[in-house]
C-alpha cells in the first residue's frame, strides 16, 4: 500500500537513541488491533479567547459535541487563551472534558506573558513533547522562538512584534529532539504545532530542516496539522501532508473589511480590536478518526460568515493562492499500521 494515498477532500472548500525528558508518554499505548476500537479526537485551534465575546459559548459548544462523541481526547493547536485571572472560567470550560486534554503554544498566548506563565496557567508540562495513544504517536512542536545574532530567543511579553524575517523559528535542540523521536518511534505519526511546516510566508522559517526529517521519515508520517493562519487548506508537498485547521472563531481583515456591525454594538466598546474580527457564526472545528485498517478520516464543520462578510464589502477571495472560508473541510488518508 502506498502509504501517502490522498483518497479524497470531502467538504467544499527503530534504532534505540537517547531522548531529552522533554518527550513524554501520557497514557498507555495501545496497538489498533482487529480486536481494538477506533482511536478518535477532537482538534480545535485559533479560539482566541481575549479578542472573541462569545469565545466561552463557542468553547463550550466544542466541548459538549466532543463528550457527546465520546473522544479519546482533545488538542487545542495554540492562540487559545492568555494566563489572566479572567480567563479561569474559559479554561474550566475546557477542563470539564473527562478524558486527556492537550496543548500547543501559539504565538499571541505570550502576548502578555511568558512561556512559563502559560504553561502553569494551562497545566502544560513542556512547550514540546510527544505521547502514544491507541498504537499512535503524537508530536507537539514549539514555533515560538526569534533567531537573531546566532541566537534563539523564547517568545515573552509580546517580544515578537518585530520583523517578520527573525521570527517563527524552531530552536536546535528541538529540531534534534525532533529527529531523534521520530526516528525511535515504530508507530504511525501525526505532527501538530501551531505554524505551518510548510508555508512559505506565514510557516517556520526553518521549516526545511524540518521537512528533511519529515521526509526522511514519511512512511512514519500520517499528516502534520497546524492552525496560525485562520484558513481551511490541505498541501502535499514530497510526501508529506499539510492540514491547515481554521480558526474556531474568525478571520481578521483590515481596511474597508472592517466593521462595526457584526457583534452587538456594546461589545466594539470592551474590545478594541472586534472590528477586525470578521467572525463565523458558528464555531469551526474537527474530529479525526483512525480505524483499525489504517485510514484517518477529519470531519469538519462548515459555518457561515457573520454578515457583512469580508466578501461583501468586496474583499477578493485568492489569498496567496487560498481562499479564507467560514469552514473546516473533510478530508480522509490511507497509511500502514503495523501488525
Amino acid at each position: 500500500m502506498d502509504r501517502r494515498k490522498f483518497i479524497n477532500q470531502l467538504g467544499i472548500g527503530a534504532t534505540t537513541v537517547f531522548l531529552p525528558s522533554t518527550l513524554l508518554s501520557f497514557t498507555p499505548s495501545t496497538l489498533l488491533t482487529e480486536s481494538s476500537e477506533n482511536l478518535s479526537f477532537g482538534i480545535v485551534a485559533d479560539v482566541h479567547k481575549d479578542l472573541m465575546p462569545d469565545a466561552d459559548k463557542r468553547l463550550e459548544i466544542f466541548i459538549n459535541k466532543a463528550t457527546e462523541r465520546k473522544v479519546d481526547f482533545i488538542i487545542q493547536l495554540g492562540d487559545f487563551c492568555m494566563a489572566d485571572n479572567k480567563n479561569k472560567d474559559f479554561l474550566e470550560i475546557w477542563n470539564t472534558f473527562q478524558s486527556p486534554k492537550y496543548h500547543v503554544l501559539g504565538n499571541h498566548d505570550m502576548d502578555r506573558n511568558s512561556k512559563q506563565d502559560m504553561l502553569e496557567f494551562w497545566q502544560m508540562p513542556k512547550t514540546y513533547y510527544s505521547y502514544d495513544f491507541k498504537g499512535i504517536h503524537f508530536i507537539v512542536l514549539d514555533a515560538n522562538f526569534l533567531y537573531q545574532d546566532g541566537e534563539f530567543i523564547d517568545y515573552n511579553k509580546a517580544n515578537f512584534y518585530v520583523d517578520s524575517s527573525i521570527k517563527t523559528y524552531i530552536d536546535n535542540e528541538q529540531i534534534e529532539w525532533f529527529k531523534a523521536d521520530l526516528e525511535t518511534t515504530n508507530l504511525p505519526t501525526i505532527v501538530f504545532s501551531h505554524q505551518s511546516l510548510w508555508h512559505y510566508q506565514w510557516g517556520v522559517k526553518n521549516r526545511l530542516a524540518l521537512q528533511k526529517i519529515l521526509e526522511a521519515n514519511k512512511q512514519k508520517i500520517i499528516c502534520c496539522m497546524n492552525g496560525h493562519n485562520h484558513l481551511d487548506y490541505h498541501f502535499h508537498q514530497n510526501g508529506i501532508d499539510y492540514i491547515e485547521i481554521n480558526s474556531m472563531s474568525y478571520q481578521w481583515v483590515s481596511g474597508k473589511y472592517k466593521s462595526t456591525e457584526r457583534f452587538p454594538k456594546s461589545f466594539y466598546d470592551q474590545y478594541g480590536n472586534l472590528p477586525h474580527i470578521a467572525g463565523y457564526k458558528d464555531p469551526l472545528y474537527a474530529f479525526a478518526t483512525i480505524n483499525k485498517k489504517g485510514t484517518i478520516h477529519i470531519e469538519g464543520v462548515k459555518s457561515k460568515w457573520m454578515t457583512p462578510s469580508p466578501y461583501d464589502m468586496g474583499m477578493p477571495k485568492g489569498i496567496e493562492g487560498m481562499v479564507y472560508s467560514a469552514e473546516m473541510s473533510d478530508y480522509s488518508f490511507e497509511f500502514d499500521i503495523k501488525d
